[in-house]
């Protein structure tokens, strides 16, 4: 390595920095001092019009369209790197720097509520460090920060560059009034000074204006540039959101912020790239990977003899965009044209057949790695939110696979990098059993899909042509991908156009990596926020307090012992008394730190001093079944694994729900396990403690498991945690009512559960009474069985095994019967003549709709047959046609008109159709569909 980056000495031409309160405004240019004591100047792009600064003598920003890749061959760098040895290059350059290094986050941002997937290293600190919520784990602060962004996910393989997933070295200083840390002097410094330690010359570099924003925040920034690669970002965040504000900032408005933070990303993988000058970033970022996928295809001969066809290939989508509606012909064609201008002497035809199979080598190398992060940090694919996405990521792989003729290679090529990333990652290495399991379960649902995708494809080939639109449709109903439904349409004989790009037209439809948070209801004008009684004195049920607010049939109280409802908890109910009236308590709700409570029987007046008196009995109730929520959560991760997670939950009086995620359904002896696991807890009689921690050191302390129940929205947070000595067996982040141990809790019985939607479990329990009356209600139900079969209570299962065979044989005997007795009444019957079709016609006072059926099959079984049949009970009447398939009369159409003729209705497809008509006119409906076909087939 470098001797500047090995010895950490100082950076070379530091200055004082500017304080944060010094910030320029982004409209602004960000001329430092480090610029002018360097010898930079400060040009602008012809091509794109950006401003950027320069030590050499270039002309253009530095920027791929603007310039084109100039290190590939070239590496940028002293000496070619891997990524352990690049990150270690990284953080230790910065924590020679007096950067503390901190820990990744998962990719999966349980703790935000606007996005589903880690974006960038910012992300991590967004909105609650960078909104001044929390206070930072350090500062300065280092980080590799593995993220995932879908957006170009069609650009992945194809362009050379793309990713999606990658890790994001950031460093972060967090200014305020109180700490100037560093700001933009500084940051360009460090910056500079790694890049040169690494062995870049420092005239490469040009520094490119461009503000930035997002998640809510803003700046200006300086993208770092050379051989026309971006790697990196430098963003002086000192905005935030806000329609009213001062700053616009790319049609969005800003105002400043109390922190002015530094935020810069630093692309991992690029570095890595740069610094080895291979044609594509995947083969110096999955070298492994490539090989082990090229040698399965047969490939390695083709990717030893393509590299100038690769590289030029790179260089071209360097400069173009692979989007929605890219040309990909047009873009071979662009490469086609360059490499015929470098003596390569090839057919489009021939160019396709080289590169485009790399592209789904390169491609699958990417996404192997990005499965692996996804369903290693707890991620459980189903149709919704993050689930979705990691299935659409899965899906994608598999179809290219199997493109590539490896179906069965994806668990290899996964295996392979928990390997790869074992060392430095080592809790995915610890999920390597649950990855291969969730891989094996997909693939056998995905091959599923593709069982029942031809039919579907055909049925809707069958209904018109399929554009863009149907195949999104197809795509989230049915989970067909594109090309998939394009081979099945093209075995029925219709071409399908599939748009580039349509994987990311599919995550935008969902949001992409969005998602929407909720808007915050305002309190009350100057009313001061309710001491919480139920947190501080949680075990009385009578309180004293004052009156703040009345009106609208809502009062809120100085303190209060009601708890609000929240948390999937409900509310608590009772009586306010005061001098001179009383009202019953019906719902409590916090808006803002204020409790409101929603009042029958009238309103105190304000100031009002008035006692509160709790339903002791629905408290003990609720507090029971949440304290029940927990333990059920822990014992399902004890048991299932880490992955489990808090989808949802909902108290009750008598029951409880909690939803978590799952990658399969749970068997009944899964779910006496997990009961069983419960009452363990119980009987252990552990302590449930609550803490009140400041959210940075809560998050420090506990880690993400925290937000088992949502993201958190405040300074401070309240902590329940259920230990048993040193090892933790709950912990979240939780505002509900508990019990002091869990004895207090009393059995747990898991009542049932259920797939609520694909990866979500829904477990129904009852704890306490509730539990006790549960078991009551199940054994009075096991008796009442036991009577009816004439069996003792042992001996049930058995004796309704035994009953429900024999009731099997009965319908089987009796299916058999209605067989016989519709060959013969087909036999008795005689067909009319109707030019010719052979129409039979009866009316039956004995069959009823499903014989109909029967009969109906028997007598068009045979060519030229037309059936109209009918039969009566009670008062309703019953008309079936049907026809066989060379017989031209529309059964639908024809038993329609006639059933409405009667004042009826029904209808069905041209070969079957079924209606309901009254009793006492199913003769007159035959009449008239007999002389209907008489006119039509004469």
């Amino acid at each position: 390595m470098h001797d500047a980056l090995r010895e950490g000495g100082a950076v070379a031409g530091c200055r004082p920095f500017l304080g944060p309160r010094d910030c320029r405004s982004v409209t602004e240019s960000v001329a430092l001092e480090f610029f002018r004591q360097n010898g930079f100047a400060r040009r602008r792009c012809p091509a794109c019009g950006s401003h950027f600064w320069t030590q050499g003598d270039h002309e253009r920003c530095g920027d791929a369209p603007c310039v084109e890749y100039s290190f590939l061959g070239a590496p940028l760098f002293a000496q070619p790197m891997g990524l352990a040895e690049m990150r270690e290059a990284f953080l230790g350059f910065f924590a020679r720097h007096g950067h503390t290094r901190v820990a990744r986050a998962p990719v999966v941002a349980r703790w935000r509520d606007d996005i589903y997937l880690t974006i960038a290293s910012i992300a991590v600190f967004q909105p609650h460090v960078t909104g001044g919520l929390a206070e930072p784990p350090a500062n300065p602060l280092a980080i590799s920060q593995p993220c995932i962004r879908l957006n170009d996910l069609a650009s992945v393989g194809r362009s050379g560059r793309h990713l999606t997933t990658f890790e994001m070295l950031g460093h972060h200083a967090f200014n305020d009034d109180a700490l100037d840390v560093y700001w933009q002097e500084r940051t360009v410094e460090l910056c500079h000074a790694l890049y040169t330690g690494l062995g870049l010359d420092g005239a490469a570099l040009t520094y490119k204006e461009n503000p930035w924003l997002g998640g809510g925040n803003a700046g200006a920034a300086l993208e770092v540039l050379a051989g026309g690669l971006e790697l990196a970002t430098l963003v002086f965040m000192d905005l935030e959101a806000d329609p009213a504000g001062d700053v616009e900032i790319k049609g969005e408005r800003f105002r400043r912020m109390s922190r002015s933070i530094v935020d810069t990303g630093y692309g991992l993988e690029r570095m890595v790239w740069a610094s080895q000058g291979t044609p594509t970033i995947y083969e110096a970022v999955f070298p492994g990977a490539v090989k082990l996928l090229t040698e399965a295809a047969g490939l390695g001969a083709t990717l030893a003899r393509a590299e100038a066809l690769i590289a030029e290939n790179a260089r071209v989508c360097g400069l173009l965009a692979i989007d929605y509606g890219a040309d990909l012909t047009a873009l071979r064609q662009q490469v086609l044209a360059r490499l015929r201008e470098a003596g390569h002497a090839l057919t489009l035809d021939e160019l396709t057949a080289t590169v485009a199979p790399l592209e789904r080598v390169f491609a699958v190398a990417d996404h192997a790695r990005t499965l692996a992060f996804m369903l290693g940090d707890g991620i459980v694919p189903g149709n919704v939110r993050a689930g979705y996405l990691v299935r659409m990521v899965l899906r994608r792989t598999l179809l290219l696979l199997r493109e590539l003729e490896l179906p069965d290679a994806l668990p290899q090529v996964v295996a392979h990098h928990l390997d790869t990333l074992a060392d430095d990652f080592p809790g995915l290495a610890a999920q390597r059993d649950h990855i291969q399991t969730v891989l094996a379960i997909e693939r056998e649902r995905f091959d599923a899909t593709l069982d029942r995708g031809r039919r579907i494809v055909a049925r809707a080939v069958a209904a018109g042509p399929l554009d863009a639109d149907a195949l999104v449709e197809l795509y989230d109903s049915h989970g067909l991908p594109p090309a998939v439904v394009q081979e099945f349409a093209a075995a029925e004989g219709a071409e399908v156009a599939v748009p580039d790009g349509f994987l990311a037209r599919v995550a935008e439809r969902h949001g992409g990596e969005q998602r929407t948070a909720a808007t915050a209801e305002e309190p009350p004008p100057d009313v001061a926020p309710t001491e919480p009684l139920y947190h501080t004195r949680p075990d009385e049920t009578e309180f004293d307090a004052q009156v703040l607010y009345a009106a609208e049939g809502e009062v809120a109280l100085d303190a209060t012992q009601f708890y609000p409802e929240g948390g999937g908890q409900p509310a608590d109910h009772g009586t306010l008394t005061w001098d001179g009236g009383s009202a019953q308590v019906t719902a409590v709700r916090m808006v803002g730190g204020v409790v409101l409570h929603a009042l029958e029987g009238g309103l105190p007046p304000m100031g009002a001093k008035v006692r509160g008196t709790l339903d002791a009995a629905r408290r003990t109730a609720l507090t029971r079944h949440h304290t029940a929520t927990h333990l059920v959560g822990a014992a399902a991760r004890r048991l299932l694994g880490d992955h489990v997670w808090q989808s949802g939950a909902q108290k009750g009086t008598d029951r409880a729900r909690l939803d978590i995620s799952h990658y399969r359904r749970l068997d009944r002896a899964t779910l006496a396990d997990i009961e069983r696991e419960a009452n363990a807890l119980v009987l252990a009689d552990l302590p449930v403690r609550t803490h009140t921690l400041p959210l940075g050191e809560a998050d420090a302390r506990f880690g993400k498991v925290l937000y088992q129940g949502g993201a958190p929205k405040l300074p401070v947070l309240r902590v329940v945690e259920i230990a048993d000595g040193e090892s933790i067996v709950d912990v979240q982040m939780c505002g509900g009512t508990h019990c002091a141990r869990t004895g207090r809790v009393g059995p747990i019985r898991l009542l049932r559960s259920e797939r609520i939607q694909d990866g979500i479990e829904r477990l129904e329990f009852a704890a306490g009474a509730a539990a006790i009356e549960a078991s009551l209600a199940e054994r009075a139900l096991l008796d009442a069985a036991a009577e009816a079969l004439g069996t003792p209570r042992d001996r049930v299962a058995q004796a309704a095994a035994r009953t429900a065979g024999e009731a099997k044989e009965a319908r089987s005997r009796v299916a058999a019967l209605e067989r016989e007795l519709a060959a013969t009444r087909s036999d008795e019957l005689r067909p009319e003549r109707i030019g010719s079709v052979d129409v039979y016609i009866n009316e039956s006072a004995a069959a009823n709709p499903a014989e109909l059926q029967k009969l109906a099959r028997e007598l068009t079984a045979a060519p030229g047959r037309l059936a109209l049949l009918g039969c009566r009970i009670g008062d309703r009447g019953h008309l079936m046609a049907a026809r066989a398939a060379d017989v031209t009369v529309d059964c639908g159409a024809l038993l329609r008109e006639a059933a409405r003729a009667v004042g009826g209705g029904g209808g069905g497809a041209p070969t079957h159709a079924q209606g309901a008509i009254p009793g006492d006119r199913v003769g007159e409906a035959l009449a008239a569909m007999a002389a209907a076909v008489q006119a039509g087939l004469e």
